[in-house]
């Protein structure tokens, strides 16, 4: 994997390989691995870790596991907790939804601060496909259906190459050690039930349904691409901003 994961990383995320990285690592296996990768690939990173503390005892368990593991990879470590709770009922949204921008803002701070050139997640290529039936699920247009991108600004994703089979493989041949987090088990989210219920009944009409599912998404993007190209051509040549309107040059287009 560790070629695989090179080739990608130079070809989706950084050519030149040298800029710094701030990962974001749970203590769960996808960004356990993503670390084990960033080091065994010779690559500058550090550790952020966010204590969201919804699991009591087992998220301060995390958060010890996380600052162990920068140790022995011999790399920073930033740690922030959350009253992830409070911060919910006070904005008046879910959990996951207050998690996931207390997370992104605390990460892009330290970021900032830091001066690191990139901001590194663990999703793969099964939660780019899950991504996409979630939003199809909901109605989406063509941007729905391009799963999750490699890169955008300083976000970068360098998993969505691999299947998460192939990350559980990666921890077994090297004996990598990992925290479990029980709450993935649940499919009361969404997300997880996509996950457990309706991708393995997908997968027995085709066992190959996650790597079929990459490919239609790659050509999804592809497809986008020459859209939205096609779009701004078509501005560029028909429309103008005149006194705050939008002008449509219709004689050119009869």
């Amino acid at each position: 994997m560790l070629q695989e994961f090179l080739s990608y990383y130079e070809l989706n995320i950084d050519p030149s390989k040298q800029d710094k990285t701030l990962v974001a690592v749970s203590g769960g296996i996808d960004s356990v691995v993503l670390c084990h990768l960033y080091k065994a690939a010779e690559l500058p990173f550090a550790i952020a870790h966010c204590n969201f503390k919804l699991r009591g005892e087992d998220s301060d368990k995390d958060e010890q596991f996380v600052k162990k593991l920068a140790e022995q990879l011999n790399v920073s470590f930033y740690c922030t907790h959350f009253e992830t709770t409070t911060y919910a009922r006070q904005h008046k949204i879910s959990i996951q939804v207050a998690a996931r921008n207390l997370r992104y803002a605390w990460l892009e701070q330290i970021r900032k601060e830091k001066k690191f050139d990139f901001l590194a997640t663990a999703h793969h290529l099964n939660d780019s496909v899950e991504t996409m039936l979630h939003n199809l699920i909901r109605s989406c247009g063509i941007r729905g259906l391009h799963g999750i991108s490699a890169k955008s600004n300083h976000l970068v994703r360098p998993l969505l190459f691999v299947q998460k089979k192939e990350i559980v493989a990666y921890t077994k041949q090297n004996k990598i050690v990992f925290r479990e987090d029980a709450s993935n088990a649940s499919t009361k989210y969404t997300r997880n039930f996509i996950r457990r219920k309706i991708i393995p009944l997908l997968e027995e009409i085709n066992p190959s349904f996650i790597e079929s599912s990459g490919n239609t998404i790659e050509r999804i993007r592809q497809t986008e691409f020459v859209y939205l190209e096609a779009i701004e051509n078509f501005k560029q040549q028909y429309c103008k901003i005149k006194d705050n309107l939008l002008i449509i040059d219709l004689k050119h287009l009869t």
